[in-house]
């Protein structure tokens, strides 16, 4: 006999009823894909960078807002997963946080076009004011946004839905930045600063619809029950974890490296702005190119990781970071275009770093063990998010080809920690154990 078509029908993998699934992975795709979208309008790599420079002359305040990014995305995790484990609902919480962003960019589109000629410091201050607010409440929405994931799509559908939204993110990721290199290239339809108005506005406009997707999903109620008898306990537990796993700290130290080196990206706009006098449209390209980089590798990276295990994406991702900052500093011989390689580049290496690193420490870890292991990393690698800072006091000083030059030799010294790094997956030793 058919079904009623209010009835709903149980989804063969997991029990979830199939139109809820549907409702919830189309929502769910609705969200990524335009956060995405807006993640590049607003790319610390090259939209950001560019536009500071018009601003200030100092490195240091391109430094300082990829500086706290970086800890705002890391500092708060821990003290989150303590605060929302007997929360039986999570949504409002990220909806906050994406009306702060959403309102945060139209916020500064508005500022740029009214006094970026006029009162270009109190733009920037403004600007580093608001992105270190929903910095820091990215961090917040980080945790929250797992626990929404994982309880709104079954588990035998999650890396479908996750190959489907990075297909489809960094799709629009790319058609993004051709957009911004339309609009650069457009001074005379659009002067500056209402060229990086525009830009920020789309920002807010996209992070509007994927609050508008996340709003749609309808999250299952969780558990109520608090796991953890209190955070001091969970804190305890994280350092033994940290001093008698010796492969767990190899994975500190190689991650560490790299994301010191990925701080460095930021710079090669500034340096392709400011020392080589590339055209503004260029850095709209350089973001295609990220993206292109970014987009295209993360099919070899998850090939890599299932066929050779996470250990080898996390060495393959040490070599292309290192090849990153090396063709940068082959500019003064080749000529600019040999940035847009070193972009590429860039965006492989992220790609990688996202891809293995998370996955190693997921077979690092028993199911127990899994959340404190992946927030003690992030906790524990805070202190890295402070080396921008240091590149753009130290770029006041030196050439950014010097600073380019460490940055190689930083993912040599990363290269090395990752072939030491054991593979969970083939060596028992490779484990964490508590």
């Amino acid at each position: 006999m058919a079904s009623h078509p209010d009835t709903p029908i149980a989804d063969p993998v997991g029990g979830t009823p199939r139109r809820l699934y549907r409702r919830n992975f189309s929502a769910g795709l609705i969200h990524g894909v335009f956060f995405q979208a807006a993640d590049a309008f607003s790319n610390i790599n090259t939209v950001l960078p560019a536009f500071v420079a018009t601003l200030t002359a100092s490195t240091i305040a391109v430094g300082l807002m990829a500086a706290v990014q970086g800890i705002g995305e890391v500092l708060p995790q821990m003290f989150t997963a303590y605060r929302i484990e007997d929360r039986p609902y999570q949504k409002p919480i990220l909806l906050w946080i994406i009306t702060l962003r959403w309102v945060s960019w139209a916020f500064i589109a508005v500022v740029t076009v009214l006094f970026a000629l006029e009162d270009p410091l109190l733009v920037l201050a403004l600007l580093i004011g608001l992105f270190s607010a929903f910095s820091l409440a990215g961090g917040v929405g980080t945790v929250v946004y797992a626990d929404v994931f994982a309880k709104a799509i079954p588990a035998r559908r999650r890396g479908r839905f996750t190959g489907l939204k990075q297909l489809l993110g960094y799709g629009a990721a790319i058609a993004a930045g051709w957009i911004v290199a339309w609009i650069l290239s457009q001074p005379a339809r659009f002067p500056y600063p209402t060229n990086y108005a525009l830009i920020f506005g789309l920002a807010s406009v996209a992070l509007l619809v994927a609050f508008v997707g996340f709003a749609m999903i309808k999250e299952p109620p969780g558990s109520s029950e608090r796991r953890s008898h209190d955070l001091a306990t969970m804190l305890r537990t994280s350092w033994r974890l940290a001093r008698i796993n010796p492969n767990f700290r190899r994975l500190l130290i190689g991650r560490g490296l790299t994301q010191a080196r990925l701080f460095v990206a930021p710079f090669f706009a500034l340096y392709a702005v400011t020392d080589v006098g590339v055209a503004s449209a260029a850095v709209g390209l350089y973001l295609v190119a990220q993206m292109t980089g970014a987009a295209v590798s993360n099919l070899l990276w998850g090939w890599m990781g299932d066929r050779h295990g996470n250990r080898a994406v996390i060495i393959g991702t040490s070599i292309t970071g290192m090849l990153a900052p090396a063709s940068a500093l082959l500019v003064p011989v080749v000529g600019a275009p040999v940035l847009y390689a070193t972009f590429f580049l860039t965006g492989v290496t992220m790609s990688g770093m996202r891809l293995g690193y998370p996955n190693i420490i997921l077979e690092m870890a028993s199911p127990e063990l899994r959340a404190t292991c992946v927030a003690l990393q992030n906790t524990l690698l805070a202190p890295i998010a402070l080396v921008p800072l240091f590149i753009g006091a130290i770029s006041t000083f030196v050439p950014f080809p010097f600073v380019f030059a460490i940055a190689a030799a930083t993912m040599v010294a990363a290269l090395v920690a990752s072939i030491v790094l054991r593979d969970p997956r083939t060596d028992p030793e490779g484990a964490c154990i508590t």
